[in-house]
Parts: C-alpha cells; sequence; structure tokens
C-alpha cells in the first residue's frame, strides 16, 4: 500500500512539475578564428599562427525567459580571447566582449543595462562588408568601430521596437562609475 500510494504521489509531482515550464532558452555560443599566415611589413616579414583574420575569438551565453504578455527578460555573457596566447581579451575581463541583462517588449522595444556594443555596431556595422569579411575590409585603426573594438561598460541603453522594417536606437547612457561623475 505505502508504495502504491508513493508511486501516485510521484506521479502528482511530475504532471505538476511538467504543467509548469516557462518558455526560455540559453544558448552556448564561439567561434574560434585562427590560421597559418606570411605578414611583410617595413620590419621585416613574420609566418607562423595567427590568432583573430576574420574575427575574434569568443565564446558566450545568451538566453531569454518569456515573462507572458509580449515580454522577455534576456542575458548576454560574452567572453573574448586569444587562442594564441591563452589569455584573455578586453583587458583580462571574463565577459570583455559583452555582459548585460535587460527587458524587451513586442510594444515598447528592448532596455539593457551592462557592458554593451554603441549603437553604430548595432544600427549601421550590420549593413557594411566588416560585418561580413572582418579585418578584411576594416578601416585602419578602426575609427569608426565597425569591428566592434569599442564596448561600453555601465550602459543603459534602449532599442525601438521594429515598426515595420524601420528601428532606432533610443539612447544610450554610460555611468561613470565614480561616485559624484557623470557618465
Amino acid at each position: 500500500m505505502k508504495k502504491s500510494a508513493l508511486s501516485v504521489i510521484s506521479l502528482a509531482l511530475l504532471g505538476v512539475a511538467c504543467g509548469v515550464r516557462a518558455q526560455s532558452s540559453v544558448i552556448l555560443y564561439g567561434t574560434i578564428d585562427a590560421g597559418v599566415g606570411y605578414v611583410k611589413t617595413s620590419q621585416g616579414a613574420r609566418r607562423g599562427f595567427i590568432d583573430g583574420i576574420l574575427s575574434g575569438d569568443r565564446w558566450g551565453l545568451k538566453g531569454s525567459e518569456d515573462l507572458g504578455g509580449g515580454m522577455k527578460a534576456i542575458f548576454d555573457l560574452e567572453n573574448g580571447f586569444d587562442i594564441g596566447m591563452g589569455q584573455l581579451g578586453q583587458g583580462g575581463r571574463e565577459f570583455g566582449r559583452q555582459a548585460f541583462v535587460g527587458l524587451s517588449g513586442n510594444s515598447w522595444g528592448t532596455l539593457t543595462l551592462g557592458r554593451q556594443y554603441d549603437p553604430l555596431v548595432d544600427m549601421v556595422q550590420p549593413l557594411t562588408a566588416d560585418n561580413y569579411f572582418g579585418s578584411i575590409f576594416a578601416t585602419p585603426g578602426n575609427v569608426d568601430n565597425y569591428d566592434n573594438s569599442l564596448r561600453v561598460s555601465n550602459v543603459v541603453k534602449y532599442v525601438s521596437p521594429n515598426y515595420a522594417g524601420l528601428q532606432f536606437e533610443g539612447g544610450l547612457y554610460a555611468f561613470s562609475g565614480l561616485a559624484g561623475r557623470t557618465g
């Protein structure tokens, strides 16, 4: 009798657990871009291992949780590293490429907080050759930031919803991180 009562309770709890699942997703992603090359400059020639030929090495976790009513909680933690040297990129930060959390709604847009790309990377860079061919079409010194080399910390960023294909970056503000100082 005890065994059958426990089985019934176990099945009932299993049914309850299956009924309250949320619609969420977490994605583990990454890329390693390395090769062998030959570089000739005014200081001489160099052969050997080259890291980050078209894009920087990275791995990350990206996810969302459906909160209902068209609203989602979102996050992205992205680490940059140098496969050849075995070091962290972006000044040794663990998640130096991106580290943000936010809310996204179908009718009002997306609000995120944390370390993120600037609006130029989000809105213009996808339209350039840099998006597909990386450093081959890069501007010397990346003065236009189309190569995603500039991230901004302590940011509050808003992006509008998509209005029939039209979307705009509503604003970005970076706090200084120091008491009494503006960003």
